[in-house]
């Protein structure tokens, strides 16, 4: 109901009720006609005074919503603003080099070696981009209840050292780089989303290597309670006191440092906040400025049964499929010509034999004809006949197909494609090492 309709309604309510019982008691006890008046007189100023301060509680709760919900709104529009201004600077700053260095590889004079520095740059600045678009979907998924999480084993000890190898190469010289395991093997193999623990560890020692010049980098994990602890400390310039509070907020980022400007857009932070705790934990730091900063956070401790086999992707497995040139052959579904290009590259290098279809139809003809298909890897939006339609004809053929789902919608759409009859799903773009490691999934199920 509407403020106004309350008010007015609360007002004739208190107003009958008092009228009809307080009469009713004044002409019963009183019959003196002089007294009943003065009574009256009374009566009607205990009335207004009663409603006056009925009137002002009411109007009071409601001003302060008001007040709160203005108060909101100006945060929101000044967080937008900050929004619009990081992401304008940092969509723009990529996209420079993508497309001038796209118009200098036009010249044909140039030498190997500056064709290669330009497709680095090329490549770097397409990875910003990407990782830019990441986010910002990432925070919306999280703030909207859209995240959903996949429990699976993960061995941390491998996810530690994974991690080292990745940023090893990173971390600028001088700066010591380490790990530490605070479990033995198998008992480091716990259920959590592997994905988004390794997100959020990625978000924290990403940030680390920007900030810290020199000193050191250290992360690692140790068991405390029933809990793993994570932590990730460094030698940076640290956070300064008058952000400390707002640190995990969107769109905040440090400036303290006014002698150099750091990129992102201030959603890292948010985003692993988020993850952490849609994984069972908390998240905090310890910060000085000017000597570093150590973040840590907690996870349920909920160790595997590896009673049935162990945990992770199959990595170099398909050194054992030796028969013939190549170890297996895939199904490509895809109706874009640079994806299907890339994509078979990708795969003829790993000795993949691919049979390509640029239309749902076309993909189901070639199936239903070559027995000799290992695995499907279909895009959901595809011409004539959908991923899905297509997927459901060709497991009427062959139910134990393995079939992988590849799509650009972001939201929602890997958990419909698993409840839909996939077995696995990349989400685009996808790097080279992501589709293998999706393909190593099928040769340690086949195997």
């Amino acid at each position: 109901m509407k403020f106004e309709y309350k008010i007015t309604l609360a007002y004739l309510v208190v107003g009958s009720l008092w009228i009809l019982f307080s009469d009713t008691v004044v002409n019963t006890l009183i019959t003196n006609p002089d007294l009943l008046a003065r009574i009256q007189t009374y009566k009607g100023w205990f009335y207004v005074l009663m409603t006056g301060v009925l009137f002002y509680a009411f109007l009071k709760r409601h001003l302060e919503k008001l007040r709160t919900e203005e108060k909101k709104a100006r945060e929101a529009d000044r967080l937008k603003t900050i929004f619009l201004q990081n992401i304008s600077h940092e969509i723009r700053t990529p996209m420079n080099g993508i497309i001038g260095f796209t118009e200098l590889l036009k010249n044909k004079e140039l030498s190997p070696s500056e064709k290669e520095e330009y497709l680095k740059v090329i490549s770097e600045s397409s990875v910003t981009l990407f990782n830019l678009v990441n986010e910002v979907l990432d925070i919306s998924m999280i703030e909207s209840g859209a995240q959903k999480v996949n429990i699976r084993a993960v061995s941390l000890n491998e996810l530690t050292k994974e991690l080292v190898v990745q940023y090893n190469p990173l971390v600028k010289e001088g700066i010591s780089f380490s790990a530490r395991n605070g479990l033995a093997n198998p008992d480091d193999v716990i259920m959590t989303d592997e994905i988004k623990l390794k997100q959020v560890l990625v978000n924290l020692i990403g940030n680390s290597i920007k900030f810290v010049e020199k000193g050191y980098i250290k992360f690692g994990y140790s068991m405390k309670r029933n809990e793993i602890e994570f932590f990730i400390e460094d030698t940076g310039i640290g956070i300064s006191k008058d952000i400390q509070e707002h640190i995990f907020d969107r769109f905040v980022k440090d400036s303290n440092n006014k002698t150099r400007l750091y990129d992102g857009v201030g959603l890292g932070l948010a985003i692993s906040k988020g993850l952490v705790e849609l994984l069972g934990g908390r998240i905090w730091f310890e910060s000085e400025e000017g000597k570093g900063t150590a973040f840590f956070f907690t996870l349920p401790y909920i160790r595997a049964d590896l009673s049935s086999g162990g945990p992770g992707l199959l990595k170099g497995e398909k050194e054992k499929h030796e028969a013939g040139e190549f170890i297996m052959t895939l199904l490509l579904a895809e109706d874009n010509i640079p994806n299907q290009k890339y994509i078979t590259e990708v795969l003829v290098r790993n000795r993949i034999r691919t049979l390509t279809a640029s239309n749902g139809r076309e993909a189901l003809e070639i199936f239903s004809l070559n027995d000799k298909i290992d695995m499907v890897l279909m895009d959901i939006k595809m011409p004539v006949m959908d991923g899905y339609e297509v997927t459901r004809e060709i497991r009427k053929l062959r139910p134990d197909i393995y079939v992988i789902a590849q799509s650009a919608y972001a939201i929602n759409e890997k958990d419909k494609a698993l409840s839909g009859g996939f077995d696995d799903y990349l989400s685009k773009p996808f790097s080279a090492q992501q589709l293998m490691e999706a393909i190593n999934k099928f040769i340690k199920k086949s195997s």
